[in-house]
């Protein structure tokens, strides 16, 4: 992207409010005059997150993010400066015009969506359009899925070969270094030779929350199901896509796990899309099987509660449990939707109908409750032993439980089920060896605004509010407030500064100046209380600052003076030092003309 008018970023901020835009992402909640949330970028329990709709504005009290809309988008999705404003001009509906020279030079990441976008596009038309995807609409056909369904959710098919995609992606003007960076092709062991990774699959695309194709998800076709290849296979990692941070459909479906407070897991894409066909709406798929901490912490934005749906075989079994530390972790309760023998969400629906499964996850039962009857089933129960065994494993889950109450709950249903003596079962949940090797990463430390003191951050917010004040300011020079204030260098981008502090975007503009930290500090600083007489206020203040600044410095004259001989002239030079410091504080003192406010 070329260049952008600050007309044009202008414009398009003005056209997207930022309460509605991060509600797009994760739900906000009112808080007063504004929002708040757990914060996106970084671990927490109490929403420390607060959204400001008067000056546009997001900012965290807990780890220090704060900015504009553009700030939020830049942050939340990794993007650059041009590909922010990109993303909220084509939100607003507003028009970018570009070059095929910006084109060329837009990025990297702006260059990968390009050609993720491209490439579904180019999957899509080959599963409607060409002869030799025949097999992949029988498969849809069998699978129940029809037409207007591989439009909506933009289903593809790549085919049976090893360059097809290659070579016309290659026409399109895609490097083949950018093919490679896209994870579509795959390079050969000890050549510079690559093919073609996805062949003879169904292509499904995969989104992020804003509805850009970041990576694909190819599911084997039934024909080749003798093949060694794995049923689905995904993009591998790139600097778009992370398997473990993505859910497939949450582009598609956050609205109605907002609405509904919890959501269905499902294992694959055809599930995710049958249940979602079938009018049950607050439903996502993890890349695999078994839940991150990325992905759960994404979950808890939006639900209290997940209904984990996997098949009924012993691999089902293990996913669950490979899942549980991290959602137990983010405190989101955890139901078992129990599946028949042999069937998933898919075949249920279409065999049973779609009423048959949803009494089914109307019928879901707390992870505990379904882990203790499924050993009572299998006969892990019959002694003593065993029960020690079961309750072991469930006290190392229930370990993940910061909430102690919680824990304690839960913890008297899992003994008395089990027939253990609460004091019994404390015990071993006390000395439970279960660690959770899931997230070793540590949240990032809280920022701290920067330190001001109350006079020079009184002085700070006057001049980020009033002109006069900052030309006032700007003209004290013997000493000047950068020489008396701490933190000289937000001073300065503030006294130098034009910002217009009741427009959101000149003030949105000067935030985009700042460092991390002095955005944050900025934000933590009660601009709502601002004086009528600004300047006559901060006048005042200044004067307070220097009369404290000149007795510190007189006061050390005194003392230096105490220490050398009257007759020498280092002693005269103090003393006249002295005398100095004090005409200062005299004419400090003297009143000024009247100002007038501003």
């Amino acid at each position: 992207m070329g260049l952008i008018s600050e007309d044009t970023i202008q414009q398009v901020t003005a056209a997207n409010d930022i309460v509605e835009v991060i509600g797009s992402y994760f739900p906000l909640k009112r808080a007063g005059t504004s929002w708040r949330a757990l914060c996106p970028f970084h671990k927490e329990k109490t929403p420390s997150f607060h959204v400001n709709p008067a000056r546009q504005t997001f900012h965290c009290f807990g780890c220090g993010a704060g900015g504009t809309v553009l700030r939020f988008v830049m942050n939340y999705e990794g993007a650059d400066f041009p590909t922010a404003v990109r993303r909220l001009a084509q939100r607003a509906g507003i028009p970018l015009v570009e070059s095929p020279a910006d084109h060329k030079i837009s990025g990297e990441r702006a260059r990968l969506l390009t050609l993720h976008a491209v490439a579904s596009r180019w999957f899509h038309h080959n599963l409607l359009k060409k002869q030799d995807a025949a097999i992949a609409r029988e498969y849809l056909k069998s699978r129940g899925l029809a037409k207007e369904i591989a439009l909506t959710w933009e289903i593809g098919y790549a085919p049976n070969s090893w360059n097809a995609f290659s070579e016309w992606a290659l026409s399109q003007g895609f490097s083949s270094q950018e093919l490679l960076q896209s994870g579509l092709v795959s390079q050969r062991e000890n050549s510079s030779d690559f093919y073609d990774r996805f062949r003879n699959r169904l292509m499904f695309p995969i989104s992020n929350d804003f509805g850009e194709v970041i990576a694909f998800s190819g599911r084997l076709l039934a024909a080749d199901s003798s093949s060694h290849a794995g049923k689905y296979l995904n993009s591998p990692e790139t600097s778009l896509f992370s398997k473990g941070r993505i859910l497939f459909g949450l582009n598609k479906t956050k609205r109605a796990l907002i609405e509904s407070g919890e959501v269905l897991v499902c294992e694959g894409q055809i599930d995710l899309i049958s249940c979602f066909e079938a009018g049950i709406h607050n439903v996502v798929a993890p890349q695999g099987t078994a839940f991150t901490m990325d992905q759960a912490r994404l979950l808890k934005r939006y639900v209290e509660g997940v209904l984990l749906c996997f098949d009924a075989d012993p691999a089902g079994q293990q996913a669950i449990e490979r899942s549980l530390p991290a959602l137990l972790s983010c405190e989101l309760a955890v139901k078992i939707v129990h599946l028949p023998p042999g069937e998933d969400p898919d075949s249920l629906i279409r065999s049973a109908g779609a009423p048959a499964f949803r009494t089914l996850i109307t019928q879901a039962v707390d992870y505990f409750d379904f882990a203790i009857d499924q050993a009572a089933t299998d006969g892990s129960l019959a002694s003593a032993t065993d029960r020690t065994l079961v309750a072991r494993k469930l006290a190392g889950f229930l370990r993940l439980i910061e909430t102690l109450a919680l824990r304690e709950m839960l913890s008297l249903k899992v003994a008395s089920r089990l027939g253990i003596s609460s004091e019994a079962f404390g015990r071993l949940l006390a000395s439970s060896s279960h660690q959770t090797t899931h997230d070793t990463a540590q949240p990032p430390p809280s920022a701290l605004p920067l330190s001001f003191g109350e006079g020079p951050e009184l002085l700070c917010r006057l001049a980020l509010a009033c002109p006069a004040t900052r030309s006032w300011l700007s003209e004290q020079i013997s000493p000047s407030p950068q020489q008396l204030l701490p933190n000289a260098d937000l001073l300065h981008k503030i006294l130098s500064s034009n910002v217009v502090l009741d427009d959101t975007f000149s003030f949105g503009k000067f935030l985009e100046s700042l460092e991390p930290r002095e955005t944050y500090t900025v934000l933590s600083w009660n601009l709502h209380k601002i004086p009528e007489v600004p300047l006559t206020v901060a006048i005042d203040c200044w004067q307070g600052i220097l009369r404290n600044h000149l007795k510190a410095k007189q006061e050390s004259a005194k003392a230096r003076l105490r220490n050398i001989h009257s007759s020498t002239d280092e002693y005269l030079a103090l003393q006249k030092e002295f005398l100095d410091l004090q005409q200062q504080l005299q004419d400090n003192l003297r009143p000024l003309p009247a100002q007038k406010s501003a």
